[in-house]
């Protein structure tokens, strides 16, 4: 019988008849490390760590080949900010639960150029705004407020890029005014 005697009575110590060791117990937890281990290694960083430095073709190679696959909010919108009927792109480059962050690009005759590194988007387009600063217009990015209103983002060029002017939360309660 595997066990003790308490009192001349002999008890049943289940764990003798499977001794477990110290040594055991190292290459079960050694085990379960590595399968933690290398699931985590089986996330494709590539499919959400954008290319750098951040230019209009290594965002397109990226998204073509499996960039922000994941996220289910447009990789690109098209917008035309200068008034010369070419449509500026935002490329996305980062997403996150309500929205994605875009870099915007103007085309040239030397090529793309960034604008910006850090609009905020979502599936809502941008919305371009009468006014302007030095031939470029403001534009208005929407995204879900997670609260069922939105929040506004007005960006605005500041002679070198575009930047963040205003931001403000519309409620539930105001968009159902309409």
């Amino acid at each position: 019988m595997h066990g003790d005697t308490v009192h001349g009575v002999a008890q049943f110590n289940p764990l003798a008849i499977f001794p477990v060791t110290m040594k055991s117990y190292l290459c079960i937890f050694a085990l379960l490390i590595g399968v933690i281990c290398s699931s985590a290694q089986d996330e494709d960083t590539n499919s959400w760590k954008h290319p750098e430095p951040i230019s209009y073709e290594a965002l397109r190679a990226w998204h073509k080949n499996g960039g922000l696959q994941k996220y289910i909010w447009p990789k690109e919108h098209q917008a035309d900010l200068n008034d010369d009927n070419v449509n500026e792109v935002f490329l996305g480059i980062s997403g996150y639960g309500r929205g994605m962050t875009y870099a915007l690009f103007t085309k040239t005759n030397k090529g793309w150029i960034l604008l910006s590194e850090e609009i905020e988007g979502s599936h809502h387009d941008f919305e371009v705004l009468p006014e302007k600063h030095e031939g470029w217009h403001d534009f208005v990015a929407e995204l879900p407020s997670g609260r069922g209103g939105l929040f506004e983002i007005v960006y605005t060029w500041n002679g070198q890029k575009y930047v963040q002017k205003s931001f403000h939360e519309i409620t539930e309660k105001d968009l159902n005014k309409n």
